[in-house]
Order: C-alpha cells, then sequence, then structure tokens
C-alpha cells in the first residue's frame, strides 16, 4: 500500500536548498513527490496548505524532525478503513530519539469512541501531537483545519475541536521516531513554550475545549515546567520566584516536590519584602 502523493511545504526558507533535495529523489520513486514554497507563516499554515491541495481520502502530517517507521501508514490506514465515518483519526504512539540513540516509546491511552479531553497532550496520555494521528481528510476540511493564531500546540486545539464531533481509534503502537533536536526554536528559550502555552490555554477556554479545573492545572505546571527550565539554565532565584508564587496561586501544592517549592516561595517573598523595608 503506497501513498497517493507526498507534499512537502516549504515553509518560507530563504535558499532553495530544500527543492534540489526534493529534486533528487523524484528520479527514484513512483510515487507523485509535490512541492509548494510559500512566505512563512508557521506550521498552521503550512498544514492547512497541504490540507487544502491534498487529494487522498486520508493524510499523515510529518514534521521536519520526525521519521516514519516503514509500516506506520498502511497499519493506520487499515485500521481507519476497517470503523465508521464517524472517527476522525487513528493514532499511536512514537519512539523519542536523542542524539541518534533511540530511547524506550512513548506510551499513550488506548481509546476506541469519544476521547476525555482533558487527557490531551498529557503524559501516558491521547496524543496531541498532529504526527500520531492518521486523519480523514473531510474531517481536516470541515473544522477549516488548524488555527493559524496559534503558533504553540496548536495541535493540541485541532484534536480538541475534532473531539467534540468525532471519535477516535488509539493504538499503543509505535508509528514513527521523533528526533529531538537541543537547538530546536522551543528549547532556545524557555520562555517561547511557556507564553506559546499560555496562549493555548487562553484560546482553550475561550472556546470551551478543556474544563477550568484542566485549563487551571496546566497553567500550575505550565509554571513549574518554567521553573525548572529557568533554574536548569542559570537564571537568578529572583527571576524564577514569581512564576513559583503564581503556579500555587493558581493551584494548591499537590505531592511533596510542590511543598517544598511552596514553601521556598512563601520563605523568598518574605526575606525579599522583609529586606525592601
Amino acid at each position: 500500500m503506497k501513498p497517493l502523493e507526498v507534499i512537502i511545504i516549504d515553509d518560507g526558507s530563504h535558499d532553495d536548498n530544500a527543492e534540489k533535495i526534493i529534486n533528487s529523489y523524484r528520479g527514484h520513486s513512483d510515487i507523485p513527490i509535490k512541492f509548494f514554497k510559500k512566505d512563512n507563516g508557521g506550521p498552521s499554515s503550512a498544514r492547512n496548505f497541504g490540507i487544502k491541495i491534498a487529494k487522498g481520502e486520508f493524510i499523515a502530517f510529518v514534521d521536519a524532525d520526525d521519521e516514519l517507521l516503514i509500516d506506520s501508514i498502511e497499519w493506520r490506514q487499515k485500521k481507519l478503513e476497517s470503523v465508521g465515518k464517524d472517527y476522525a483519526s487513528v493514532f499511536c504512539s512514537w519512539i523519542n530519539c536523542y542524539r541518534n540513540v533511540k530511547n524506550k516509546n512513548e506510551n499513550i491511552v488506548e481509546a476506541d469512541g469519544s476521547i476525555d479531553g482533558n487527557l490531551v497532550g498529557s503524559k501516558n496520555g491521547i496524543p496531541g501531537g498532529s504526527p500520531c494521528h492518521f486523519f480523514r481528510t473531510e474531517v481536516l476540511n470541515e473544522v477549516d483545519g488548524f488555527d493559524e493564531d496559534l503558533k504553540f500546540n496548536e495541535d493540541f486545539e485541532l484534536i480538541l475541536r475534532i473531539s467534540k464531533k468525532w471519535k477516535f481509534l488509539g493504538i499503543n503502537k509505535p508509528g514513527f521516531i521523533r528526533h529531538i533536536r537541543k537547538d530546536s526554536w522551543s528549547n532556545a528559550d524557555p520562555n517561547i513554550a511557556y507564553y506559546g502555552v499560555e496562549e493555548f490555554l487562553k484560546t482553550a477556554k475561550i472556546k470551551n475545549l478543556l474544563l477550568c479545573s484542566e485549563i487551571s492545572k496546566r497553567k500550575k505546571d505550565n509554571r513549574l515546567t518554567l521553573v525548572k527550565k529557568l533554574v536548569l539554565s542559570g537564571s537568578k532565584i529572583s527571576e524564577v520566584i514569581p512564576y513559583i508564587v503564581e503556579a500555587f496561586e493558581i493551584k494548591k501544592p499537590q505531592n511533596f516536590k510542590e511543598f517544598i517549592l511552596f514553601y521556598i516561595g512563601i520563605i523568598y517573598t518574605k526575606i525579599y519584602i522583609s529586606n525592601d523595608k
């Protein structure tokens, strides 16, 4: 079983290297390879461009740092064809690869039917990343694709919107390898991911995609994740404490580690206020 077509979107690169590489493959494949270059608009814009021009009944997204496993499309397509048209996607797990060393599989929650939106994007939950999903093209067109205003977690937002109407089939079997790059744009500056997640949660609240309790939990977790990244990057304690305080103003500490952070925030704040006087 072969793909009907391979669509590659160059989202505003400054040279023609991508096209040269693609042209070198065209003579060695009987699968049509279509290349398009557009002005830079971000991942959602590039994916939406691909959705609009796709001719196939199904779509599998592959990011620049992903590598499909050899039977990934075949087994997911068979599964999606075996269920009703009210199923939007078959989703899979994946393998992380850091510095060319494959780590253990990232496990997911298996599903057959309606999904719990609170599990989307959570660890060992329902994957929110679009490469994990093998979609029906008509579903993506019906929901008008990705929200191009979002620059982070745009995949999560799409899955949550789709889940309001369609079912999912989830199988804990890896479909691709994710190559994790230390120099990726989200890892280069911890604030990029932080503000990106905040914008996603704001959108999720406006569109009623997640429960208020889940949004609060994710806002707290987002601040604690930033705290960890700031500490590891050598930031000053004065830059870290405000996020600790904010996190536990949103939601109380739930475990031993969080209680330790909570009291560190209280103690440092008291010392700072005392010195300020």
